[in-house]
This record gives structure tokens, C-alpha cells and sequence, in this order.
């Protein structure tokens, strides 16, 4: 690691200087990834466009391509338009686009005009698609040979291959319509007859991929078949492109930052979101914890009169409170994270549910002991007992709702990882309404 720093010092020092030649002889033993590990740790907008500009185009382009989202976003912005058509040319028409998506609106027609018609032609049809759906991932750039061809002819065609397209996983057959009819891998071409024809000895695709199919559900597909690339056709069933298993992963991090965010109460993408337009977004659900706080000061001024004849029932209020939101998330989590997994599939959602109340009332009862203990301990034993009695209501109810309210949201098409602002904010209320009812009661008993 510290050898690895000292390079990252290093590369600064000569990237700062200006010396391009120096920093040319510094950067030739290293791989575009290697720089672009680098440059992320490098971290700086400026020195990694000279860095980048001391590079072959292809290499460049590669490097910039690996490096982490959010520090390429910025690079690409500061690019002059004749650079990052540049770049684009050099790369896959997939990542070609995500270059288009990260510039501002009045340099996209810019670059665009100066790409050579075909590409332009691509990147247009490809922004054009919804950001959600499977058009958005896909590459143009596609394996495709007609099945008529024989196995000689295929052999002699995939020089053209090489140019455009940098890892083949499969060769797909098509007709003379372009409509799909199965796959093959590269190596079958090399031990079948030359005579053969392709159609003849292709298998046929097990996925295929619609260009309208949600981004999720690809990711999903990808993921329960162990994929690496799949073909992607429209609606007339043409092959039209493919996705490979980087752009699923890609997705796979957007989603999972998505539902996190939605999980700490947070719409939308907060990393791209600046300003007054990040702080907007926060406060529908600042407002939410607002208000149900100005409730749960209600409570305690509704029962202020039990709180004032034993003062240190107010001791157990944020423990009570901790405890049933903690609970109550936790739930909320796991049931998120199973309806991800399962969103394509059936899945017996009561089963889980019947799970999380289950471990909730058993941790009710861990927890109920402890306190009715710690009451003991703080000279109090009918404190104790109201509170041990509490915490187990509480978290029972705090489970039940954190495991039901991802399920109820996800049933009327809404993303469950939105209920967990609402999880914690009721189960503070319910916890606090419980506690005190229950002193109030049991109080008059004891």
C-alpha cells in the first residue's frame, strides 16, 4: 500500500511538471487499468485530463472507462468536444453512450456532429431508449453472422470481428431477416467441418433478452443463469445488440445506491442531486420525522401526570423507543432485500413475514427480561416490569409492521425501500403510546 502511494505521489509530481515525454516514459508500463486505479486514487479532474491526454487514444479511452463513476463524470465534462468524440469512437457504442449521458445538454449535439454518421446513427437510437430499459445497456456492436454462411466463410469473417467488438463470448446466427436463431461458441468453429453450414450446427439461445425488458429484470436474469452476455432483439424478434455482464454489474451498484438512499430517506440519485436541489430532496422526509416527533412530545404531555408520580419511568423512554425502531428496521431490511431478490419470481412473502414477527417476539422477551433486571437493579422492580412488558409489545408490533410494510407497498407498485422513513418515525410513536399506556395501567395495579 505504501509502495502504491509513492507512485500516486509520483505520478503527480511529473503529470504537475508539464514534462509530457517524462510522463509518457513514466505511464508506458502500465495497463489502462492500472492507470485508472491510479487516477482514482489520484483524484484530481485536472492532472487526470493531462495524464489521459499522454496516452494513445485507445488506451485513454479504456482508462477512462474504468475509472469510478463519479470522477469520470467529471472528467468527461471538461473534455473539448473534439476529445470526447474521440473517445467515443475508440470505445463500444454502449460505453460510447454513457459518455453522451454524462455531458451537459449543450455538448451533446456538439460531440455528436463530429462522430462519423454510423456512429452518431447508434448513439442517438441508443439515447433514445427509456434509462430503465435493456436498450439503454445494450452495445450495437454484436457477434452476428447469417446461417447460411458455412463454417469456412465464418472463420474467414471473424478478422472483422476483432475490429469492433473486444471480447466475444458467443457467436450469434441470424437469417436472412435478421431475426435470431441460436448461438455458438467461437472454439466450435474451429473443430466443425468447413462445409457446414451454421445453422446447422448452432444451438439454440436460451435467453434472449426483449430491448423494452426492465434493467432490473436483466440484472436478475444475468444473475439466476449465470450469464456473461445475452442478445438482445425488438419486437419483430432482430438481433440488435447485446449486453454483457459489465453493464449488469454497473446496474447492479446504480440499484443498490438507489435503495439505499430510498432506505435513509433519500429520493433519488444524491450524488448527482447539488445545492438547494440536494437539500429540496431531503426535507419531505425530514418532515415526515418532524411530525411524528411533535406526536410523540404529545404523548409524553399526555401523560406527563404518570411521569411526574414515578419519575424514572422516564429513564426506559429512549430505550423503549431505540429498541422497537430498531427492531422495526430491521425487518423493514430484510424483507427489502428478499423482495429485490425474488422481484421477478414467485415468493411466499407470508412465510417471511410469520418469520420476522416470530424472531420479534422472541427478541421482545430477551429484551423484556434485561430491562425488567435493569429495573431491579435501579431499586424499582414495578418500573422494571412495566418496561420489560413494553419492550416486548413494542418490538412484536415493530416487526410486524417493518416486515408488512415493504410487502403492502411492493403489492400496490411501489418501491418498498421508500417504508423505512415511516418504520421508524411509527415505531417511535407506537413505542412511546405503548409504554406509557401500559404504566399508566399497570401502575394503578401495582
Amino acid at each position: 500500500m505504501v509502495e502504491q502511494q509513492e507512485i500516486v505521489e509520483e505520478l503527480r509530481k511529473i503529470a504537475s511538471e508539464g514534462n509530457s515525454s517524462e510522463l509518457q516514459r513514466f505511464l508506458w508500463e502500465y495497463s489502462p487499468n492500472d492507470i485508472a486505479e491510479l487516477l482514482d486514487q489520484l483524484d484530481d479532474v485536472e492532472l487526470a485530463v493531462t495524464i489521459l491526454d499522454a496516452l494513445p487514444i485507445k488506451d485513454s479511452a479504456d482508462a477512462l472507462m474504468s475509472i469510478y463513476p463519479e470522477l469520470r463524470s467529471k472528467i468527461i465534462k471538461i473534455l473539448p468536444p473534439e476529445k470526447a468524440a474521440k473517445f467515443i469512437e475508440e470505445l463500444p457504442s454502449d460505453d460510447g453512450a454513457d459518455i453522451i449521458e454524462e455531458l451537459e445538454p449543450e455538448q451533446v449535439e456538439e460531440v455528436l456532429k463530429l462522430l462519423p454518421d454510423e456512429d452518431e446513427e447508434k448513439l442517438r437510437e441508443l439515447s433514445a431508449h427509456s434509462e430503465e430499459t435493456a436498450g439503454s445497456l445494450m452495445a450495437h456492436e454484436v457477434e452476428q453472422l447469417p446461417g447460411s454462411y458455412t463454417v469456412a466463410q465464418a472463420v474467414a469473417d471473424l478478422v472483422r470481428f476483432g475490429d469492433d467488438i473486444e471480447d466475444i463470448f458467443q457467436i450469434f446466427i441470424t437469417d436472412d431477416e435478421g431475426k435470431l436463431l441460436g448461438a455458438m461458441p467461437v472454439q466450435r468453429l474451429l473443430i466443425s467441418s468447413p462445409a457446414s453450414k451454421l445453422s446447422d450446427i448452432a444451438d439454440e439461445v436460451e435467453v434472449v433478452v426483449s430491448i423494452d425488458s426492465d434493467r432490473e429484470y436483466v440484472a436478475d436474469l444475468f444473475r439466476r443463469k449465470d450469464l456473461v452476455s445475452a442478445p438482445v432483439v425488438d419486437n419483430d424478434g432482430k438481433l440488435v445488440g447485446r449486453i454483457t455482464i459489465d453493464d449488469v454489474l454497473d446496474v447492479v451498484d446504480e440499484e443498490a445506491s438507489e435503495d439505499l438512499y430510498k432506505i435513509v430517506g433519500i429520493a433519488g440519485d444524491e450524488e448527482k442531486a447539488t445545492g438547494i436541489h440536494n437539500i429540496k430532496r431531503r426535507i419531505p422526509w425530514l418532515l415526515i420525522s418532524f411530525f411524528g416527533e411533535i406526536i410523540s412530545g404529545f404523548i409524553l404531555k399526555s401523560f406527563s401526570a404518570t411521569l411526574q408520580h414515578v419519575i424514572i419511568l422516564a429513564s426506559f423512554i429512549p430505550l423503549i423507543m431505540a429498541l422497537g425502531g430498531n427492531v422495526g428496521n430491521q425487518s423493514a431490511v430484510i424483507m427489502i432485500r428478499r423482495i429485490a431478490l425474488s422481484r421477478w419470481r414467485h415468493f411466499h412473502h407470508g412465510e417471511a413475514i410469520f418469520k420476522e414477527i416470530i424472531a420479534g417476539i422472541i427478541l421482545g422477551i430477551f429484551i423484556g427480561v434485561l430491562l425488567f433486571i435493569a429495573g431491579i437493579a435501579w431499586g424499582n422492580i414495578h418500573v422494571g416490569f412495566i418496561a420489560g412488558i413494553s419492550a416486548f409489545i413494542a418490538m412484536a408490533i415493530s416487526a410486524t409492521i417493518g416486515s408488512t410494510a415493504p410487502v403492502i407497498l411492493s403489492r400496490i407498485g411501489i418501491d418498498p425501500a421508500f417504508v423505512t422513513p415511516f418504520v421508524t418515525t411509527s415505531n417511535d410513536i407506537i413505542g412511546l403510546a405503548i409504554y406509557l399506556i401500559m404504566a399508566t395501567i399497570l401502575l394503578g395495579w401495582i
